[in-house]
């Protein structure tokens, strides 16, 4: 079976390859940096995907193709298409806002698995394995972030991610609905498994908002977590400023708030009380490790035709045994230790 990785240099294709058992067609704009990331009989090819002919002839012949290349506004569907073209089966760490009747439409007999990355992707399938044996869930708290790093991709990403059609900004999920303005961002707050003070800024994304809806929750708070002053600073007013003039500040103010320090991610959840923590040292491991999951699933044939997110057809309790065995993350087995009345 050939898979072939798009992207393969960036943060998440050289975390991606690392997990991926060889060998493997390897694909990106740079032949020489496709060629520092391959390891011995991996395949390096030059692609670019605004030459329709190369991205077509990158996935002819493989099996699976799995896309890492960003950000994931400006790819949209390209790789999708030719791979699906191509007779492959497909898996995006990103895509979640790419059009699925028309994908499935176009696959066929194959798989095409979208959303299967960090958030989103992990965002919703550790909640859904958090629930699992719980009952009747209410109310979940997430607080994800750390001291991370972004690439300008990711930040381009991220941002895109906050404005209006991907999330509801300062939003809560209360009463079984959203409530606009229901949270307000906070600077230097205590909160726990957080090492010092942190700053947080509250949204509720289109997943989040599935994802409460699907397990009938009545609450949800969602906070993005920045262990650093300059990285929520740099977003304040995002909706109103050039995204790439954000992207860049946002890329420059984690660099600058990491200056010295160890870095880190982590996702936690409280579900009732039930708490789950996923720690790595950036998050771009952490959608690597759900990419590989998908990926593997593809390759067995237990995901079914057609384009799905990841977190509807990816068993939660499997993704999370799958982090629990990932050298590169640390699980934080599900306890009763609550967050702590009146912190975020």
């Amino acid at each position: 079976m050939t898979t072939g990785v798009i992207g393969c240099y960036g943060a998440v294709g050289r975390a991606l390859v690392r997990r991926l058992p060889g060998p493997l067609r390897l694909g990106g704009r740079d032949l020489d940096r496709v060629r520092q990331t391959a390891r011995p009989g991996d395949e390096a090819v030059a692609v670019d995907l605004c030459q329709a002919d190369r991205l077509a002839r990158f996935c002819a012949g493989c099996d699976i193709v799995v896309n890492c290349a960003g950000p994931s506004a400006r790819v949209q569907d390209t790789v999708a298409q030719a791979a699906l073209r191509a007779g492959a089966h497909y898996v995006d760490v990103a895509g979640d806002q790419l059009d699925h009747a028309r994908l499935s439409a176009l696959a066929g007999g194959r798989s095409a698995v979208l959303a299967a990355g960090m958030m989103p992707g992990l965002s919703a399938l550790l909640p859904r394995a958090l629930a699992q044996g719980a009952g009747r869930p209410v109310r979940l708290v997430a607080h994800a972030g750390g001291l991370d790093r972004f690439t300008r991709a990711a930040a381009l990403d991220y941002v895109a991610s906050l404005s209006g059609d991907y999330a509801v900004p300062l939003a809560a999920w209360q009463g079984h609905q959203v409530i606009r303005g229901a949270l307000r961002p906070a600077e230097r707050v205590a909160l726990p498994h957080f090492p010092g003070r942190v700053s947080a800024y509250p949204y509720l994304s289109r997943e989040t908002e599935r994802l409460a809806r699907t397990l009938g929750l009545a609450e949800v708070e969602w906070w993005g977590v920045f262990d650093g002053e300059r990285t929520l600073r740099a977003l304040s007013g995002a909706g109103d400023r050039d995204a790439e003039r954000v992207a860049g500040d946002l890329e420059l103010a984690a660099r600058l708030d990491g200056l010295g320090r160890r870095p880190y991610f982590q996702l936690v959840f409280d579900l009732d009380g039930r708490v789950l923590l996923v720690r790595a040292a950036d998050g771009y491991e952490l959608t690597a490790a759900l990419a590989a999951t998908a990926t593997r699933e593809v390759a067995t044939g237990r995901v079914p035709p057609g384009a799905h997110d990841a977190a509807d057809v990816l068993d939660p309790g499997g993704v999370l045994r799958d982090l629990r065995d990932d050298p590169a993350v640390e699980v934080l087995e599900p306890s009763r230790v609550p967050v702590e009345e009146g912190v975020l």
